[in-house]
């Protein structure tokens, strides 16, 4: 019984999952095309929150949940404030080029993961943790 029941929860997370990353591009594509819809603000929202957990939580693969979930959001706060000190601090600060530089750093985040074989296993394979 509970290995139906931990199928439903690793289906569940997945669909979570998507649905953000789903949300998220589809705010940081609604804000660099500049359209203008009430959605606006809680899918670039969801961008800022979504994308840069997601890049870093590909990178731990061997702590428990807890620990992803703490280290995760830390890491979150950490890109979206720090991006956005630096474009403050230089004096340009937009919605398009923040999300622009978000993405950037995430994409980064992932490929040095990629680089140095850190990825998590269950990401690359197809099958869950």
């Amino acid at each position: 019984m509970t290995a139906g029941r931990g199928l439903t929860r690793q289906r569940l997370g997945r669909v979570v999952v998507g649905t953000a990353l789903a949300a998220g591009i589809a705010g940081a594509v609604i804000a660099i095309s500049g359209i203008q819809t009430p959605a606006r603000v809680p899918l670039v929202l969801i961008f800022f929150a979504a994308i840069p957990a997601l890049a870093v939580s590909s990178l731990l693969g061997g702590l428990d949940r807890l620990a992803t979930v703490v280290i995760v959001g830390i890491s979150t706060i950490v890109v979206d404030f720090g991006v956005a000190e630096a474009m403050i601090i230089s004096g340009t600060w937009s919605l398009r080029l923040g999300v622009a530089a978000v993405a950037e750093v995430s994409a980064l985040i992932v490929a040095a993961g990629l680089a140095a074989g850190r990825i998590a296993p269950g990401l690359t394979s197809g099958r869950a943790r």
